[in-house]
């Protein structure tokens, strides 16, 4: 009877498939016990490894393929950031964190000024360069642990989590700052715009409807203040 002498670095230099790392645990306590492992019961092992190899990278890949769709499924393919599914979950998320551990976080809803001018005048293409631009700024100005979403059209979002609210206000003011200054060359013209905010606290008092209607209002109302006071920004 052939017996096969165990070698430490066989499973992995010698085996012409991948083995996990409790297959080759299992080709090493055949070697160590009593009777070995024989040549004929290393093929029957062999096989049954390489089709339990193969299963492994298949779940593999099927766990990459289906992580690939659930990001493709929440994320703006215009800008990169969560689209309002995407987003929407999170603040269920910050919702469900603020009624177990009582964290608060601030939810800021932005909505670009004048951006139906820059589409009806220099076209969607020009539209959809600025809010890149716009996804581009978010996305640079928040934390790791904050998350920025285009809802729709030229309405975007900001969760910024766990925080103390004055600091949130004080880092959308910052935002919004940026927002402002854009200069976005497209053609021979110069186009900028500009934001409204508004913001919703969430804690365990508010569903996430409720939240969102609040910051919806809210920011509505910061449109029209600034319009009464002439504060917008044009396209030049």
């Amino acid at each position: 009877m052939n017996i096969i002498q165990y070698n430490p670095g066989f499973q992995l230099d010698n085996a012409n498939f991948k083995i996990s790392e409790r297959a080759s645990e299992l080709i090493k306590k055949f070697h160590q016990s009593t009777d070995g492992l024989t040549l004929k019961n290393w093929k029957a092992l062999s096989e049954i490894l390489d089709y339990a190899a193969a299963a492994e990278q298949t779940i593999s890949d099927q766990k990459e393929y289906i992580s690939n769709l659930e990001s493709l499924t929440s994320t703006d393919l215009l800008t990169g950031l969560l689209n309002r599914h995407g987003f929407e979950n999170e603040i269920q998320h910050a919702v469900a964190r603020a009624h177990r551990y009582g964290e608060t976080s601030l939810f800021a809803y932005i909505d670009l000024d004048n951006f139906k001018y820059i589409n009806d005048t220099y076209g969607h293409n020009a539209g959809d360069a600025m809010l890149k631009k716009v996804g581009q700024i978010l996305n640079n100005s928040i934390r790791q642990t904050d998350v920025a979403s285009r809802l729709s059209g030229d309405e975007f979002a900001i969760l910024f989590s766990n925080c103390d609210i004055e600091k949130g206000r004080e880092r959308a003011g910052y935002i919004r700052h940026n927002l402002r200054k854009i200069t976005l060359n497209y053609d021979e013209y110069q186009l900028h715009t500009s934001a409204s905010m508004g913001f919703a606290v969430i804690d365990d008092k508010f569903t996430m409807e409720q939240i969102f209607d609040i910051a919806d209002r809210a920011m509505y109302k910061n449109k029209r203040d600034r319009k009464k006071n002439h504060n917008k920004y044009h396209v030049t």
